[in-house]
């Protein structure tokens, strides 16, 4: 059976603009060829489509000069020392050419990304890594010959008017090759004001900061944009004052420390009365919470306190006596991509102090990959569940 054509209005489907530009033919055609090189299976024949499209587009971007491949690596080597990750990169790597690492990463990323149910995917998994060398083959050639997209030239520089300043945004948000990934199973949830606060991309960073990279020394043209760059949130006095009561009275009740670590309903009580000064009655201890096994509590001067439930075991802190290494190596993982399960400031600490030493890649391998990587694939996995005040 022939596979399904890629067709213009898949292409223009990841563009900003609604008029085909002179190059657009030619890289519908790219993705046509890219397609007949796909060799994934499992993953569904629309997900396959949009892998060949963003492979594509990642060489439009490149050639073109639009800068979105170009920004997400600076920023990693900026957080993190390197260009990628997982990856060990070849000798001939270069930051400004098509690289076949950087294959390697779109697959995995839209693979995993795929809004459809499948088990988490190993970025060192073999079969990635030949569909990586074959797309990066038909690359190899295109990169010789494509013709660039003058449009996206300096396509960040300004705007026009507010109309054409949203139309970029919104396509930034969720509509590029590398945002649309992270943004799909939200995009139609999402409002307008919504994209300057939710964190979008691989690294999840939030359009303000997209704009402070593509932008360069034009960034502050955008800062004429209405709730773009956004203001400190104002707590309000009460609110301080009462988080820092709490954080006063944790402390005192610890002998200073700023966590601590809970086995069962019963102690959680105990410690909201007696240390945290809560009335002892069902509307202030948090009785909702006698079904849990264990929680961790942790303090902030500016925002009180935060509590996690049933994640002790998981946690390699010497203070802990719940850790359990074998049921860290088993859950650990859910820490860095469940959304909800771990508290930001938590999971932060916990990536700071190295306190999820088991953390592995749910088929079991990599186990060091993880521990090299895990700030970025919280970051990748949580998104606003990790980065959201």
């Amino acid at each position: 059976m022939n596979k399904p054509t890629i067709y213009l209005k898949d292409w223009m489907a990841i563009h900003p603009y609604a008029t085909p530009q002179p190059s657009d033919e030619y890289f519908v055609k790219l993705a046509g060829r890219l397609y007949k090189a796909v060799m994934l299976s499992g993953m569904p024949e629309a997900f396959r489509k949009k892998m060949c499209l963003y492979v594509a587009a990642y060489l439009e971007d490149v050639i073109s000069g639009l800068g979105l491949w170009r920004s997400f690596i600076d920023e990693h080597i900026r957080l993190y020392g390197k260009p990628l990750p997982f990856y060990t990169l070849a000798d001939d790597y270069l930051r400004d050419e098509v690289n076949e690492e950087d294959v390697r990463f779109i697959v995995w990323n839209t693979w995993q990304k795929a809004p459809y149910e499948h088990p988490y995917v190993n970025p060192c998994d073999e079969r990635i890594a030949k569909q990586a060398a074959a797309f990066y083959e038909v690359l190899a050639t295109a990169y010789e010959e494509a013709p660039e997209n003058e449009l996206l030239e300096n396509y960040w520089s300004g705007y026009s008017d507010a109309r054409d300043a949203d139309r970029k945004l919104t396509w930034l948000f969720g509509h590029t090759y590398l945002t649309e990934p992270s943004m799909a199973p939200y995009i139609e949830r999402v409002t307008a004001t919504d994209r300057f606060i939710i964190p979008t991309g691989p690294l999840a960073l939030f359009l303000h900061e997209w704009i402070e990279r593509l932008a360069g020394d034009n960034a502050p043209a955008w800062k004429q944009v209405k709730g773009l760059f956004p203001d400190e949130p104002v707590v309000p006095d009460e609110v301080r004052e009462k988080s820092a009561e709490m954080y006063r009275n944790f402390v005192a009740g610890t002998n200073g420390k700023r966590i601590v670590y809970l086995n069962g309903y019963g102690e959680l009580r105990r410690f909201l009365v007696e240390v945290l000064k809560w009335t002892d009655d069902d509307n202030h201890t948090l009785p909702q919470m006698k079904p849990f096994r264990n929680f961790v509590l942790m303090t902030e001067p500016e925002k009180g306190i935060l509590l996690a439930k049933d994640v002790c075991e998981c946690i390699a802190d010497p203070d802990n006596p719940m850790y359990a290494p074998d049921a860290a190596a088993k859950n650990a993982f859910r820490l860095l991509t469940e959304e909800t399960l771990c508290p930001p400031d938590l999971l932060l600490h916990c990536l700071e102090h190295h306190l999820l030493p088991d953390a592995v890649f749910p088929d079991g391998e990599s186990r060091t990959t993880v521990q090299e990587n895990a700030d970025f694939i919280a970051r990748h996995a949580l998104l606003y569940y990790y980065r959201g005040d």
